[in-house]
């Protein structure tokens, strides 16, 4: 039997591709997974106490295996831009700082390590893996999924009211929940604020899909998701995600005309339908929900008053002064995990433990991020937001698939402005998916093509 060198190369080139295949769908089975436990799982854990150990362990085995299996994703011509050359230089700012944190707290260094890269490595995971069509479109109908979930169970208890389990829930998490008589909303999220973090993003990142592609291409299941979204984003009653809403909308308008989004007229029509359509929703749920309605409108109408508020004088008058004097007195940082949520389930231990107000909780994510990593971190991580919101991801994108990802890095770096989101892993990871798809895109110029010649075939592989 007649052995060609081209059978050989065919045979090859066949394992490869298909273990590529393997490769991709053991990915976006992995990235589904995480995204249904961080979406969905506090709410299973809720129900289900026997459960919440397994819950909390997966995302951590979801993440490890993302990076195992991001070695074998064959990349062609990747590109980084400077957001994403940012990245790792923050990266690897915070592997330094851990090193001391680490060695002093060693079980709150490693948590403060995890919560300060969580979504960051989640993004650079999937941004810098080019995944096949199908593979993309996995992800993409679990993403929706989960999403369109949340936030329907958002709307029922917004009619009907958290349940007992529900505020026991939230009584534990020592989260503020009473707003008037009204209380904040939680999805299947752990608290309000993560719920507001979820449906914030998913509406600016709906918005942007809209703006850019068209009604047509986004399909039935994103118009739900942008409508129910834009209702909790109003209704679960947290100010920090109208401000990340309208900071989100405001790029998203400043970017009409530019190449991201090049038909300007079509563009401004398709943002008064998004606002007919919201006006619509929430008319709807005025229906059945009257005075969570009219809360909510107060509480909008409250951000152009700050200055009389209770809790924004609170966060004036105490807990930012406290935060800017901790800084003052160690402008290299405190370590990782000494402030944020991490600092709070440790305490009392740790460096800043007897600064409730300031140091456990500066009430600012910027400020959170310089009391554990200093200035000059705080520096590099806003550089590198202020660069991811202009290139619109970590690879080089086409200019219309830098708006979707821009808007919801928008939202992310105004509601941080507020509070410590950037350390609240389960939502984080959903952002991290969210801003990343607009990166799913083929690698310019797709992988080498080569041919295989033999008596018997020629064929060519791209």
């Amino acid at each position: 039997m007649d052995h060609y060198v081209g059978d050989e190369a065919y045979e090859r080139s066949a394992f490869v591709k298909e273990r590529e295949s393997l490769v991709a769908l053991a990915f976006s089975v992995v990235t589904a997974l995480l995204l249904v436990v961080c979406g969905v799982g506090p709410g299973l854990g809720r129900y289900l106490p026997v459960i919440k150990p397994v819950l909390n362990l997966i995302p951590d085995i979801c993440v490890v295996l993302l990076v195992i299996l991001a070695i074998f994703v064959p990349r062609y011509n990747t590109r980084f831009t400077n957001a994403g050359r940012v990245a790792w230089l923050f990266i690897l700012l915070c592997l330094l700082v851990a090193i001391p944190s680490i060695a002093t707290l060693a079980v709150q260094g490693v948590y403060g390590l995890r919560s300060m890269l969580w979504g960051l490595v989640i993004a650079l995971l999937l941004q810098t893996s080019p995944l096949p069509i199908r593979s993309r479109t996995r992800i993409r109908r679990v993403l929706i999924g989960v999403l369109v979930t949340n936030m329907l169970v958002a709307l029922f208890q917004a009619v009907v009211g958290l349940n007992a389990v529900e505020l026991q829930s939230l009584v534990e998490a020592g989260s503020s929940f009473q707003v008037g008589s009204q209380t904040r909303l939680l999805g299947l999220q752990a608290t309000g604020q993560e719920l507001s973090m979820v449906a914030g993003s998913a509406f600016v990142w709906v918005c942007a899909v809209v703006v850019v592609r068209g009604f047509k291409q986004v399909g039935l299941f994103m118009l739900i998701l942008g409508g129910t979204s834009a209702v909790v984003t109003l209704v679960v009653l947290q100010r920090s995600a109208l401000i990340g809403a309208l900071a989100a909308i405001a790029i998203l308008v400043l970017g009409i005309g530019t190449q991201a989004v090049n038909s300007g007229g079509r563009a401004v029509r398709r943002i008064a339908s998004i606002a007919g359509g919201c006006i619509f929703a929430v008319v709807g749920l005025a229906l059945v929900a009257p005075d969570r309605v009219d809360l909510a409108l107060a509480r909008f109408q409250s951000l152009f008053g700050l200055s009389t508020d209770y809790s924004f004088s609170v966060r004036q008058e105490i807990t930012l002064p406290v935060a800017l004097r901790l800084i003052g007195e160690q402008p290299l940082g405190y370590g990782l995990g000494a402030s944020g949520p991490v600092a709070s389930s440790f305490a009392p231990a740790g460096p800043l433990a007897a600064y409730p107000l300031g140091g456990l909780a500066a009430d600012n994510g910027y400020l959170f991020v310089a009391l554990q990593v200093g200035l000059p971190g705080l520096a590099v991580f806003v550089l590198l937001l202020a660069l991811w919101v202009w290139d619109g991801g970590f690879v080089v994108l086409p200019p219309q698939d830098r708006m979707p990802p821009r808007a919801v890095v928008s939202f992310l770096a105004a509601i941080m402005l507020s509070g410590s989101f950037w350390g609240l892993t389960g939502s984080m990871a959903v952002i991290a998916v969210l801003a990343s798809l607009g990166s799913w895109k083929p690698p310019e110029g797709g992988p080498p093509s080569f041919s295989v010649s033999s008596p018997s075939r020629r064929t060519e592989f791209v």
